[in-house]
């Protein structure tokens, strides 16, 4: 059975209107199928490649498909980004549907129960579901879950396989203290927080107790569903059998593992967290108290992640700051560009202010860059 067409010239201007968009929906219905259809057959080739113990990501192939389809819209008339857009769009569900096939398929946990501390926040739930993909029996114990769910995870947490700390630094600082006062639990312990300083003494006091620990910090938050982008840091403990079980939690993932020393952590995470969150917090406190009617885009999206940035978490945001040792170093260096573009300015020197820019373009990738 053929679309209606309407007629040339149909002089009930309503009906054509109508019966083209029936032929839209049942288009829309058809990608919906067709894209689902597709993922499925991205599964069957991510299972032929674990079967090969080939990666999961295939940059090369990638690439010729997304060529491909350029090449296609290119012929048809059509805008080659739509097709671009698209088709990332595809390769991007096909690599989320894959990274989770390959989780559930190492069986990396099962038999193995973890409890996760703090698990009632947004990034200990994302790592609670993250380990029962794995086939761990994942607990949950924070303050905001019911009682028996903490019950049941305090009676597991001294033969727990894995204790992971979804808790601010200082609240994870003190646990251990409490955990090497009493007797550390048997299985690793391991944190995931943001600065490493405040937790150097009581990784310390745990081990000297008896205690397996290890210290990652993933770099996204909870919303990330795919890890093809996304960094996870290891930092050294002086414990390799430790790191080594939770590196092996990512090893099955497109995650990317950077080691590195406890000590170097906090210099790294004085520029990526003390001096972006400092810019986005101050870029939302000098906004004027009446909004505009109107944005650019270039203050759309410095509002918008000025936004996200102060809606997070006072108090660990707080932590971030004042506990890591080389955040003041990286707000000396905000605070002197923000007085260098003042006195550029105000000496009407563009010379200056194009040193700004060209210092700016050294030290930041190109657009569309990696």
């Amino acid at each position: 059975m053929t679309d209606p067409v309407p007629d040339e010239g149909d002089p009930d201007p309503e009906r054509e209107l109508e019966v083209l968009r029936e032929r839209i929906r049942r288009l829309d219905v058809e990608l919906v199928e067709r894209a689902a259809e597709r993922i499925a057959l991205a599964r069957k080739v991510g299972e032929a490649k674990r079967r090969r113990g080939q990666a999961t990501v295939d940059y090369g192939q990638e690439r010729i498909v997304l060529e491909r389809a350029r090449t296609a819209a290119r012929e048809r008339g059509l805008d080659a980004g739509v097709a671009t857009d698209l088709f990332a769009g595809l390769i991007r569900a096909a690599v989320i549907a894959q990274d989770e096939d390959n989780l559930r398929a190492s069986e990396a946990g099962a038999g193995r129960s973890a409890v996760v501390v703090g698990g009632a926040g947004r990034m200990g739930r994302w790592v609670a579901r993250f380990l029962a993909a794995q086939g761990f029996d994942a607990q949950v114990l924070d303050p905001a879950a019911d009682e028996a769910a903490n019950a049941t995870a305090r009676a597991a947490l001294p033969d727990a396989a894995l204790v992971l700390c979804s808790t601010p630094p200082a609240a994870t600082a003190a646990l251990y203290a409490e955990w090497a006062a009493a007797g550390p639990p048997a299985g690793v312990v391991v944190d995931i927080a943001s600065i490493k300083t405040p937790l150097v003494a009581a990784i310390r006091a745990l081990q000297a107790a008896g205690g397996r620990v290890a210290s990652i910090h993933p770099l996204f938050g909870p919303s990330t569903v795919l890890l093809r982008d996304a960094d996870v840091i290891v930092c050294d403990t002086g414990d390799d059998a430790a790191t080594a079980l939770v590196e092996e939690l990512f090893a099955h993932t497109t995650a990317r593992l950077v080691r590195m020393s406890l000590e170097e952590h906090d210099r790294v995470m004085a520029d990526l967290l003390s001096l972006a969150h400092a810019t986005a917090i101050a870029f939302a406190a000098a906004l004027p108290p009446d909004e505009h009617p109107v944005r650019s885009t270039t203050f759309r999206a410095l509002e918008t992640l000025a936004a996200n940035v102060v809606r997070e978490s006072p108090d660990v945001y707080y932590e971030i700051q004042a506990m890591n040792p080389h955040s003041a170093a990286a707000l000396d260096r905000l605070r002197a560009a923000v007085e260098r573009m003042s006195d550029a300015l105000a000496s009407r020197d563009p010379a200056a202010f194009r040193g700004l820019l060209d210092e700016g373009r050294r030290r930041t990738p190109a657009p569309g860059g990696s």
